[in-house]
């Protein structure tokens, strides 16, 4: 063969092997050069369809990134004694505790920023000052910055339009930390290759960041990501019924002779999750944990070979700043935990904490006291300040029953007329409210006589201009009932006494109790009886929104009633539904306090159906608020001739109501939230057995 065939050769055999490369990692296709980062938006567009988040009351990585906020040796102590702490914790356990630090996407993908912002990259940032404090104090640390680093051009390890890893990092994350343990604690850990998992590759513009950038921009850019599907799941649900903890075990029959298997304790935060498929694939028990807590009843119950502490460069924010197990006798409470503060308005500060369960905290500003009772040990309080003095000193104690009050923690509240209203209430219980809702609690929007006429008479006529175009339509307004008007024992004491009897719900209700154009669902009795039954709480804490248990109750009200003409749409019963917690970022009303929102976590609630989706619907585990595929127009089929068809018009309290109702009709179109349009031409074209028009009760105003 000559030289120049043999070249010819080549040169086709390596474009041959580019084209493969181009289509199966699309992202790293050559772009066109990005725009320098403005400085202001939330999000920052990269290249390769990449976007980073620069939002720093969500997260901190691009001040990270730029080293803008390093810690003082003051800080780094604190940061490296609660976590030698926890260490310790383990160790009286006879459990061995590897922490392991996983860098933000923005310092993986550094390459892809504009050149403004990838010029401001600095190797010593808070990452590496706590990595290198913790690893001089002795403790086990392992730093896969230089790993990620390495690879990161061949295998994508984080989601394009998230901050997380997606499984090809969790995979890589749980890699290392496997052969680690094997080489230092001569273990045999099992460790799958990567090819033993099926690749998908998706794009997906429900994505919270996705839809930043779109508000900021009007441009959608997919979230483009890597997905490791198991061939067999060998292991199941373990059974830990405990707030923040989930857990997964593997069954003696499919742990391979040779290997071993340790139970593991994982701590682990949003961005990290992506690792948990591994883990539960290698372990006889892995117990997944959300904040950093060493629950003992959790902890003896699992009794772990080995805790697994993941720290994220950017959520270094949640981690704990100060030795969190106090040395407790019977006579001492144990010292409050700050998590985060905030400004409700420019007298009154906020604070987020954590003390011991069934204890009363008490914050001493000058000569007032504040005083909240925590049942299970988290607590929000809200201070009135000076303002005539720029800073208001504060103590912080908590008191146990049958124990001394605590130490006192000290912080200082500085006066500001900037700290203008948030628009937050501050309830009882850790229940923060939306301040719009204040006139339905306390009657004050009560409607007059005549108004209540106007509104029987539009919306009637409403119905007739439906009913011209679709004379079968039957119309039911569903509004969901304030936080308040479900919960009226989370109201502060300033309001406590006002609640009314009359509001404009049940005024509305009440008039068109007997129409024949229209049913407007009553919910507050399904909610208010579901409240003393439920095994959860139906309306978020740090969120205005019902949460998915809410909103379950809500639809068997709804398909009560219409499955009186369709049998088949009947509500499924509760135990059809896996129905559990899972600790997640604070909802809509902690972000209008402008709080950390990995700091300030909740309980959220989600009932899952065990069969799955048949609609197709796929859910995640955020706020309402954070999720923005909801807000768009879908339209679902199910093939059951036995279902009716509905058009929904809708505000966000939809969101959690979808998935439900999605199940229960053959066609089912969901408009553009906040959208309600007189839109007879879609009507008209689909005729469909119902229109459900649905807005919250703070807005029938603006019905």
């Amino acid at each position: 063969m000559s030289k120049s065939r043999l070249a010819g050769l080549i040169c086709i055999f390596v474009s041959a092997v580019l084209a493969v490369l181009a289509f199966a990692l699309p992202i790293y296709k050559s772009v066109p050069k990005v725009k320098d980062y403005n400085g202001k938006d939330a999000v920052i567009a990269g290249s390769g369809g990449f976007l980073f988040s620069a939002y720093k009351e969500k997260t901190h990585a691009l001040s990270d990134f730029c080293a803008d906020d390093l810690f003082s040796e003051k800080e780094l102590s604190g940061y490296v004694s609660a976590l030698k702490d926890i260490s310790k914790q383990f160790s009286e356990r006879g459990c061995d505790t590897v922490f392991v630090f996983v860098p933000s996407k923005i310092s993986v993908y550094r390459e892809k920023l504009p050149e403004n912002t990838a010029v401001r990259y600095s190797e010593t940032r808070r990452y590496t000052q706590l990595y290198d404090a913790l690893s001089g104090a002795g403790e086990d640390v392992i730093n896969v910055f230089a790993y990620f680093d390495a690879i990161k051009n061949s295998e994508q390890l984080y989601h394009t339009a998230s901050d997380g890893l997606n499984d090809v990092g969790g995979y890589r994350l749980f890699e290392q930390t496997a052969r680690h343990i094997n080489e230092k604690y001569k273990k045999n850990i099992k460790i799958y290759e990567i090819s033993d998992y099926g690749t998908e590759i998706t794009e997906d513009i429900s994505y919270p960041m996705t839809r930043e950038y779109r508000n900021i921009t009007g441009i959608t850019v997919p979230n483009r990501t890597v997905t490791l599907k198991e061939k067999t799941v060998l292991y199941k649900d373990a059974g830990f019924d405990y707030e923040a903890t989930e857990a997964t075990e593997l069954p003696d029959a499919y742990r391979e002779k040779g290997f071993d298997y340790p139970s593991f304790m994982i701590f682990e935060t949003d961005v990290s999750s992506g690792c948990r498929k591994f883990f539960s694939a290698s372990s006889a028990l892995s117990v997944f944990r959300r904040g950093y807590s060493v629950d003992e009843v959790v902890t003896d119950r699992a009794d772990p070979g080995f805790a697994v502490i993941i720290i994220n460069e950017d959520e270094i924010s949640a981690l704990p700043t100060e030795q969190q197990s106090v040395e407790i006798n019977e006579k001492t409470s144990a010292e409050p935990v700050i998590k985060a503060t905030a400004y409700s308005d420019a007298e009154h500060f906020v604070i987020f904490g954590k003390a011991e369960p069934e204890s009363a905290v008490t914050v001493t500003a000058g000569k007032e006291k504040t005083s909240v009772y925590t049942k299970d040990g988290d607590f929000v309080i809200e201070i009135p300040i000076y303002t005539d003095t720029e800073y208001t000193p504060l103590e912080i104690k908590s008191k146990t029953y049958g124990k001394a009050e605590s130490a006192a923690v000290r912080l200082e509240a500085e006066y500001s007329d900037d700290n203008g209203s948030k628009g937050v209430v501050i309830g009882k219980d850790g229940h923060l409210h939306y301040r719009e809702t204040v006139p339905d609690f306390t009657g004050a929007s009560v409607l007059s006589e005549q108004t209540v006429g106007q509104y029987v008479s539009y919306l009637s006529a409403k119905a007739d201009a439906i009913h011209a175009v679709s004379p079968n339509t039957k119309i039911i307004y569903v509004i969901p009932p304030n936080h308040l008007s479900i919960y009226p024992e989370t109201a502060p004491d300033s309001i406590a006494s006002e609640q009314s009897d009359v509001t404009r719900l049940t005024q509305l209700i009440e008039a068109f109790r007997d129409s024949d154009k229209l049913t407007f669902l009553d919910l507050r009795t399904p909610l208010l009886e579901a409240k003393e039954t439920a095994p959860y709480r139906l309306y978020n804490k740090t969120d205005t929104h019902w949460n998915e248990l809410g909103a379950y109750y809500a639809y068997r009200r709804i398909m009560d009633v219409i499955s009186v003409d369709f049998p088949a749409a009947a509500p499924d019963p509760l135990e059809d539904f896996d129905v559990f917690t899972k600790t997640v970022p604070g909802g809509d009303m902690a972000n209008f306090l402008e709080v950390d929102l990995n700091a300030v976590t909740e309980n959220g609630v989600y009932v899952r159906p065990k069969a799955g989706f048949k609609s197709g619907i796929s859910k995640d585990y955020s706020m309402n608020f954070a999720n923005a595929w909801f807000s768009d127009r879908h339209e679902f089929r199910i093939d059951n001739k036995d279902l009716p068809t509905m058009i929904m018009f809708r505000d966000s309290f939809s969101t959690n109501l979808m998935s439900f109702l999605a199940e229960k009709f053959s066609c089912s179109v969901f408009y553009t939230m906040w959208e309600y349009p007189e839109d007879y031409d879609l009507i008209k074209e689909m005729q469909p057995d119902y229109i459900i028009i649905e807005r919250v009760e703070r807005s029938l105003s603006s019905l």
